[in-house]
């Protein structure tokens, strides 16, 4: 499957969630996410723009791998998602098998539906609780995507076709603290 998604920085979530309420959308409620990214020692997964991540979403546990980002005006990239039985066992698997844990991350997001498209605001806490709010966005294509955004009152120079690693640059970046993550995932 291919994920295709943006996200919106510094929202102002009392308007989007207006402008949702508007269209008819009402958010679920706000539910915690952890995510355990994983690499080979040697760091095979992240030199070739690969990721392993294992999340815990609410009372659902799900292992990821994403392939290669190809930016289209969106971030693009291959997919294969896998819900597990077990969070804190897949996590055992993982190791034993030779895998290491390379980043830590949790966060609280609020998500909806508008059309065939996802909505999500996400609000990191931890380490990462530097970056402020942001909206994402993810459908079946960019142009689904622009579309979307349009109806929620984002411009296509508004969008970000950017994972985690992107969001921890542009905020150190614009002088927030640096986390102490041991070598973020090269997506997210």
């Amino acid at each position: 499957m291919h994920e295709v998604e943006v996200k919106v920085l510094d929202i102002d979530r009392a308007a989007v969630e207006s402008t949702l309420a508007g269209l008819g959308v009402k958010p679920a409620p706000e539910e915690r996410f952890a995510a355990v990214f994983f690499d080979f020692p040697e760091g095979r997964l992240r030199a070739g723009g690969q990721l392993l991540r294992l999340r815990q979403e609410g009372d659902r546990a799900m292992l990821t791998h994403k392939g290669r980002v190809r930016e289209e005006g969106a971030k693009v990239r291959e997919e294969t998602e896998v819900e597990v039985d077990d969070f804190e066992g897949c996590r055992r698997l993982l190791s034993a098998l030779g895998l290491i844990e390379t980043a830590y991350v949790e966060k609280f997001r609020t998500s909806c539906r508008l059309g065939g498209a996802a909505i999500a605001i996400d609000r990191h806490v931890g380490e990462l609780s530097f970056i402020p709010e942001f909206l994402e966005i993810e459908a079946a294509s960019v142009e689904e995507i622009h579309s979307v955004a349009a109806r929620l009152g984002f411009s296509p120079d508004q969008l970000r076709p950017w994972g985690l690693a992107q969001l921890v640059d542009h905020y150190h970046r614009r002088g927030q603290r640096e986390p102490n993550l041991p070598d973020p995932p090269a997506e997210g």
